[in-house]
């Protein structure tokens, strides 16, 4: 491990002949002799003497000469080097974790959408799909080549390539500063609406009687979803104002979900129930907030007496 150490580093260091290089060598040897010897402990030791190297020529050039000096101020900069090894290699295997997490999700991505165009023109040349309806201004049952629909092979794929993006920026995101939140909740809006287009488009072309099938209900029922995806996102963030927004968000929910209900013929005359259930949710909600802060503020109580 030294002989590799001194040949990557032999040409790095020209000041005084690299008479010190031999000290900066020889202290980062005997500090990590325990550590195991491999590529990363190689990376690890490079790394140090590189930066050792480079705080070596700024302190020469500001006028000390002294080796012996030198070396003491450098071993005192850089105490505890197997100690930190340990750190060092955590957040370097991290680094590269990611780096062929990044590498495999585009190359992910890219066969998602081969194989999608694959499928594409396999379902096309082999199916057929029949539906009730006009075709030629004619209003009948018609049977037509798979490719009327097929396109929504292609579509699936790269709404799935556009949605697993955004989740890489929403991660990404969840990990800064919560003032950028508000983006990360957007996107997850933003990735609800996309999967609620996809629905609403396969309902339409996937339906064998589209003139009398109730589409709306989904655009619906995606707002829905959008707004219960904020709520997780609320908890789950631990946001300051998670609680006025699922109060505020779960009369709403209610009220669409009836009229989803309602479209579809699933309620009756008892269908108001499904509207006051959202205030329901509300109420038992606040009720379990009180109990438990309550229940906080005794034991605080009981805690400082």
């Amino acid at each position: 491990m030294l002989k590799k150490i001194k040949s990557s580093v032999k040409i790095l260091v020209v000041f005084n002949g690299g008479a010190f290089m031999k000290d900066f060598i020889e202290y980062i040897e005997t500090s990590c002799e325990k550590l195991p010897d491999n590529h990363i402990t190689y990376l690890y030791k490079k790394q140090i003497l590189d930066e050792m190297t480079d705080r070596a020529n700024e302190v020469t050039h500001s006028g000390l000469k002294d080796e012996k000096v030198l070396a003491d101020l450098m071993a005192d900069e850089y105490p505890n080097l197997d100690g930190n090894y340990y750190v060092w290699a955590k957040e370097y295997k991290k680094k590269q974790h990611a780096k062929r997490m990044r590498l495999t999700s585009v190359i992910g991505c890219v066969l998602v959408f081969f194989i999608s165009l694959i499928l594409f023109f396999i379902v096309g040349e082999n199916a057929t799909f029949t539906y009730y309806g006009y075709n030629d201004d004619v209003l009948g049952l018609h049977t037509v080549s798979a490719y009327r629909n097929a396109w929504l092979i292609i579509l699936g794929a790269v709404f799935g390539i556009v949605i697993f993006g955004l989740g890489f920026g929403i991660k990404r995101i969840c990990k800064m500063r919560r003032v950028f939140h508000p983006i990360a909740r957007a996107l997850i809006i933003l990735c609800v609406m996309i999967i609620m287009v996809f629905a609403f488009l396969c309902a339409l072309m996937l339906s064998t009687n589209p003139l009398e099938t109730k589409m709306w209900p989904i655009v619906i029922a995606g707002i829905i979803l959008a707004l219960a995806a904020d709520i997780c996102f609320a908890f789950a963030t631990k946001q300051k104002f998670r609680t006025i927004t699922t109060m505020i968000y779960m009369p709403v929910i209610s009220t669409m979900l009836f009229v989803i209900l309602n479209a579809y013929g699933l309620v009756g005359s008892l269908g108001w129930l499904v509207i006051i259930s959202g205030l329901i949710v509300d109420v038992i909600y606040a009720l379990v907030l009180v109990a438990h802060n309550a229940k906080y503020f005794m034991y605080k109580k009981e805690e400082d007496e």
